[in-house]
């Protein structure tokens, strides 16, 4: 029961680093070269933080060819 405490909450202090880190892009851009696989997964494997996590992948877009994009804006930039 203890361990179950610890994992919760050491998953929410990642997710609320990760989501501090999505506001500088530079230092984004290379936490999310190397752990994009790993945030996919979570998306799939963890039920209870998947909205979460979701908000912290990028995506490519035709929008911006080099750079990627979260969900959020690129839907913000969709027309009606």
């Amino acid at each position: 029961k203890i361990l179950r405490v610890i994992k919760k909450n050491l998953v929410k202090k990642c997710i609320e680093m990760f989501t501090d880190l999505t506001e500088n892009e530079d230092a984004y851009k290379k936490f999310y070269e190397a752990f994009a696989k790993n945030l996919k997964l979570g998306v799939h494997e963890d039920s209870t933080n998947r909205l979460k996590i979701a908000k912290l992948l990028r995506y490519h877009s035709t929008q911006s060819a080099d750079e990627m994009t979260s969900l959020e804006d690129y839907v913000s930039r969709m027309d009606d």
